[in-house]
């Protein structure tokens, strides 16, 4: 790959990552999407404990829990109050699904609908009853305290806004030089420092956000934009080099057609004087073949045409269309074979850590069905003795958001299906 091309590569990313970008990337992309919506009674109360220990860092516990307790009644009827309008939402609008509804959780599906914000929708279904509960808050605590000091609706780990302003860059990038692809990239820029958590893969197009901490969020978003910064200075480092005259190892990608038609000329050439022992050659120019091509034929076939290593065209292979059984079967064995490893990669504070590797190898995908509106509903169980005791619906001292095990899980299985290129589908624990 020749310096310029790889200069227009690293300058489409580096462009695409402006702050302005951002901003509009927000309003016209993200608020738009498929938003997946979260509310629980632990992340209120969590969102009211962040705000009373940053506010009062000399505050005790007894007064904190004292706090928490005058506040709950309020918090339970916001979160019931919120529940009633998302149902009431779900029965006139088609484009609204109530995934879950208990007294301590509320979630909701909103779909894409004629460009309109999505975002917005989220919003206007708890706000005015959020302003109701921090005015009471406020009561409890002796002092006025603004909404947004508490609780506020963010954006699940690295799948915020600036993580798909990355992932959509480098998706230009790649669409703009046909010699790349986003596996080689991905690869080029992890073996560069450049974290991958800051990627993330756009193929499903869902947001998923919640009402959270206010207090957690902002140090999210703070470890977003740090990592935002490390890859713009790597990139221009780069940048810096090709402007020196070099190329970048590891950003190559397949030869084009005219690189190809060369390389075959010289090896026509040279080929018959390879077996003469008494005649020195060049080595033999290595061909980097794109994929192969493969083209539709008839409705419920794939045709592939392919050639044999002597070059021969074989016979155009005919794959059917699966049943789908046989697809939903092969979708479990896919996941499966990556999910443990997958499982221990994301097993990072603050969520469990990996000690034993237990709970990461017990974790598997049983069954997946389809939804009343045709979406794949992912089941999976995992050793619930003894990690149940983390799930946010268990009653001790283990039991919190972010070391819910069944959180844990459904990202890991998403991060899978990203890569599979599986749009929306849902997680459950059976």
């Amino acid at each position: 790959m020749s310096n310029t091309s790889q200069k227009k590569f690293l300058t489409t990313i580096l462009n695409g990552l402006g702050e302005k970008n951002v901003e509009a990337y927000r309003r016209q992309t993200a608020d738009k999407q498929h938003h997946n919506f979260t509310l629980t009674r632990r992340a209120v109360r969590k969102g009211m404990k962040d705000y009373l220990t940053t506010s009062d860092p000399d505050i005790t516990r007894a007064e904190i829990s004292s706090i928490l307790k005058a506040i709950d009644p309020n918090v339970k009827a916001f979160i019931k109050k919120v529940g009633n309008n998302l149902v009431t939402l779900a029965n006139k609008d088609s484009t609204v699904e109530v995934l879950k509804n208990t007294a301590a959780t509320k979630q909701a599906a909103f779909e894409v609908k004629n460009g309109k914000s999505r975002y917005d929708k989220v919003y206007s279904r708890y706000s005015i009853e959020l302003k109701l509960l921090i005015q009471q808050f406020g009561i409890v605590v002796k002092k006025e305290v603004a909404g947004r000091e508490v609780l506020n609706l963010s954006h699940a780990d690295f799948e915020g806004i600036i993580e798909s302003v990355v992932s959509d860059s480098i998706d230009k990038a790649v669409a703009e030089d046909a010699l790349i692809t986003r596996a080689s990239a991905e690869a080029f820029f992890k073996n560069r420092g450049i974290d991958l958590k800051v990627l993330r893969d756009t193929t499903t197009m869902i947001m998923n956000v919640s009402l959270s901490s206010t207090t957690q969020n902002l140090k999210d978003k703070d470890a977003s934009k740090a990592r935002l910064n490390e890859m713009r200075r790597i990139l221009r480092e780069l940048l810096e080099d090709l402007e020196k005259g070099g190329t970048l190892t590891g950003l190559e990608g397949s030869d084009s057609f005219l690189t190809i038609k060369k390389k075959q000329t010289i090896n026509n050439v040279l080929n018959p004087f390879r077996s003469n022992k008494n005649t020195s050659v060049s080595k033999e120019q290595k061909i980097k073949h794109s994929k192969n091509t493969v083209k539709k034929s008839k409705k419920g076939s794939t045709r592939v045409l392919a050639k044999t290593a002597s070059g021969r065209k074989r016979k155009a292979v005919v794959k059917r269309k699966s049943s789908a059984a046989s697809y939903m079967l092969q979708m479990i064995a896919m996941i499966n074979k990556e999910l443990p490893q997958t499982v221990r990669k994301n097993m990072q504070l603050p969520r469990l850590e990996n000690r034993t590797g237990r709970l990461a190898n017990s974790v598997k995908v049983t069954e997946i069905v389809k939804t009343p509106k045709g979406f794949p509903s992912v089941g999976y169980t995992y050793q619930k003795n003894p990690y149940e005791v983390f799930e946010t619906s268990s009653v001790g001292p283990w039991s919190t958001p972010e070391r819910d095990p069944r959180k844990l899980i459904d990202k890991s299985i998403r991060e899978i299906a990203a890569r599979m290129a599986i749009g929306r589908f849902y997680t459950r624990r059976v």
